[in-house]
């Protein structure tokens, strides 16, 4: 998501542009008929860090955990929307493999409930909103393989992809700051805001407007810190050029829930000289445009 942050729940577009790190997963049906799914999610580096089996009567998980219950409340909801999911005796092995590292935050979450919607044969943004929640830009960018345009209009889903491939993307960056932010504890923060919402989204959507029809780094520039600080003074929180890149030649812009995960960055310089500036910061996770985002 690269404009709109928080305000796209109330109605404002973002321009958000699918990542070429997903999640995939494989699913077999296996030889034996005693109603069990077992369930495997390996992380990046092939590693499992989940391993969970259930009787597909009822989802019922084998253990007690965090992870047991998020699944099995997708697995319900997917046989609610669909009565024929998993109903036969027989036993099926469901692999998942995350292309980032887990504390990325690039869409673990969504990314599975794109995949488990194609599994169960159900719609995506459907599951979504019976069990995690979220606007769905994500569980979106995770069916497209071209940017998008999207926004809740009558809290449905719309969108529609378009191109965005700026002529300075080589000098666009996205930096890991090296800690997790709950998506659900900033969004709760921006729903305690009492401001007229509307206002700040049609000045976002503007911005959203001028961004995607951009050609010029400067302007670019512009443009973010415009975008940042709406959304610094909508939130009443400093926006994290201030924090944290006030003393580096660069435009900062916080992506998602602010706080954590990654920021995008503007340069005007090369990837290497961008590291040596943020070397003394401890921001050693820096991406170029060309490895972040997903080109068709």
């Amino acid at each position: 998501m690269l404009t709109g942050e928080y305000f796209v729940l109330d109605g404002a577009k973002t321009l958000a542009v699918p990542t070429k790190f997903g999640q995939r997963m494989t699913v077999r049906k296996l030889n034996g008929n005693n109603s069990t799914l077992f369930w495997v999610a390996l992380n990046s580096k092939n590693e499992p860090w989940i391993q969970l089996s259930f009787d597909t009567k009822h989802f019922e998980p084998n253990v007690d955990s965090e992870h047991a219950a998020t699944l099995t409340k997708l697995l319900q909801i997917c046989r609610k929307l669909n009565e024929d999911f998993l109903i036969s005796d027989a036993d099926f092995a469901v692999q998942t493999l995350l292309e980032f590292p887990n504390n990325w935050g690039l869409g673990s979450s969504s990314t599975l409930v794109y995949c488990l919607a194609q599994f169960a044969q159900v719609n995506p943004f459907d599951l979504l909103q019976a069990t995690i929640g979220g606007s769905g830009y994500d569980v979106a960018c995770a069916g497209s393989d071209l940017p998008l345009l999207y926004r809740l209009e009558s809290a449905k889903p719309q969108f529609e992809q378009v191109h965005f491939q700026p002529a300075f993307s080589e000098n666009l960056f996205f930096v890991h700051l090296g800690k997790k932010q709950l998506s659900s504890s900033g969004i709760a923060h921006y729903r305690s805001r009492e401001i007229d919402k509307q206002l700040y989204i049609n000045h976002l959507n503007a911005l959203t407007d001028k961004l995607l029809l951009c050609n010029s780094l400067e302007k670019c520039k512009e443009l973010m810190s415009e975008h940042e600080n709406c959304i610094a003074e909508a939130l009443e929180i400093e926006p994290i050029k201030k924090t944290l890149f006030d003393d580096v030649d660069v435009a900062a812009k916080s992506l998602g829930a602010w706080g954590g995960d990654f920021v995008m960055i503007a340069f005007d310089g090369t990837k290497p000289e961008l590291a040596k500036l943020l070397e003394p910061k401890g921001l050693n996770t820096i991406l170029s445009w060309s490895e972040m985002m997903f080109a068709n």
